[in-house]
């Protein structure tokens, strides 16, 4: 059994779910906060020639919301199927989805999740001549506004299992809600800008992309495919585990290093990318020397009078940067008693 035929099989689930939940064609939210959103799983088991009750089921989903409260979901189903002479066939499927968020839409926002599908189709005996299908998917999806570009930071970690006839796969993607494609991201409904970041058996995976304001959909599965046929059968589980950082245009990490408490860093000017520096007015009396340096660039040197001047007074230094990449800031400095000391700060890109 080949991807594409596993491809082909859980798209329609995908794509059913999404038409579902309105997220084919959902009107823009007035307000920043996540909308439609739905966790939960569907499976399909099901026979082209033994006798057996196929069991089938549209998205299992309840709601979920960005006020970070945990939301769990969980699905399970089999069926036996029956051929001649004592042939049987088990099929199960189960799904286990969980999701939180932090408001979104016009600040930094994270969106945590995991995403669980089994699937097995297993003969009671050597060989079988039933030909069955076992196939679970389980999801979460919503749509949000944000007023504000924003970096999307998508990271994907999946581990699977697999036995004979069965394959799977975990993924998560942001983007535009305006249509559907052919490709994975089409699946998802996420068109024009944004993401998809899968992640196979023991793997992960990690990406971003700028998003301008305005509605997006987000979206995150696991899938598990199982078969039994005369060439055999099978069992799959993949678990995939996502994380959607959302943070503004030219934000700024927390600083670092032990000299982090006697400077200041400024936020990103995003006009001209010059980030600013304050040197406190007791940093200024300890220090005899403070190095700044951009992207490892040397950018400024302050010591002796060019430090303290006529008298210690509070400095603040503004470094030149490039809006377009994200940068790092560290300042190195060296105290009267000796002491070295440095600080260091990342800023994203502007744009």
């Amino acid at each position: 059994m080949n991807n594409q035929l596993v491809r082909r099989s859980v798209a329609g689930l995908t794509l059913a779910a999404l038409a579902a939940v309105g997220l084919a064609a959902v009107p823009s939210p007035a307000r920043a906060a996540v909308d439609e959103a739905q966790l939960g799983g569907q499976y399909d088991l099901y026979s082209w020639n033994c006798a057996g009750t196929a069991d089938g089921d549209d998205l299992d989903a309840v709601p979920w919301s960005d006020d970070n409260v945990p939301v769990t979901k969980s699905t399970s189903a089999s069926a036996t199927f029956t051929g001649s002479e004592g042939d049987v066939v088990q099929a199960t499927s189960s799904t286990s989805t969980s999701i939180t968020a932090s408001p979104l839409g016009s600040g930094p926002a994270t969106i945590t999740g995991s995403a669980t599908a089994s699937a097995s189709a297993l003969a009671s005996g050597s060989t079988t001549a039933c030909d069955v299908r076992s196939q679970a998917q389980s999801q979460a999806m919503g749509v949000f506004t944000l007023t504000q570009p924003m970096w999307a930071t998508l990271t994907a970690a999946g581990q699977g299992q697999r036995q004979g006839q069965a394959q799977g796969a975990s993924f998560v993607g942001v983007g535009n809600i305006d249509g559907f494609g052919s490709s994975w991201e089409g699946y998802f409904g996420l068109g024009g800008d944004g993401l998809v970041v899968s992640a196979g058996n023991r793997g992960s995976a990690v990406s971003s992309t700028l998003l301008p304001a305005g509605t997006y959909g987000v979206a995150f599965a696991s899938i598990a495919y199982a078969v039994a046929s005369d060439e055999g059968d099978g069992s799959a589980s993949y678990t995939g585990t996502f994380t959607v950082d959302l943070k503004p245009v030219g934000s700024a990490s927390a600083a670092t290093g032990k000299g982090a408490s006697l400077v200041r860093f400024g936020e990103r000017d995003c006009a001209s990318g010059d980030v600013s520096v304050v040197l406190g007015k007791k940093t200024v009396r300890k220090a005899k020397r403070v190095a700044f340096k951009v992207d490892g660039a040397k950018a400024a040197v302050l010591k002796g009078k060019k430090l303290e001047g006529r008298k210690p007074k509070a400095r603040t230094v503004t470094l030149p940067t490039t809006a377009t990449g994200v940068t790092k800031v560290k300042v190195k400095i060296v105290l009267a008693n000796g002491r070295r000391m440095q600080a260091t700060r990342s800023y994203l890109p502007c744009r």
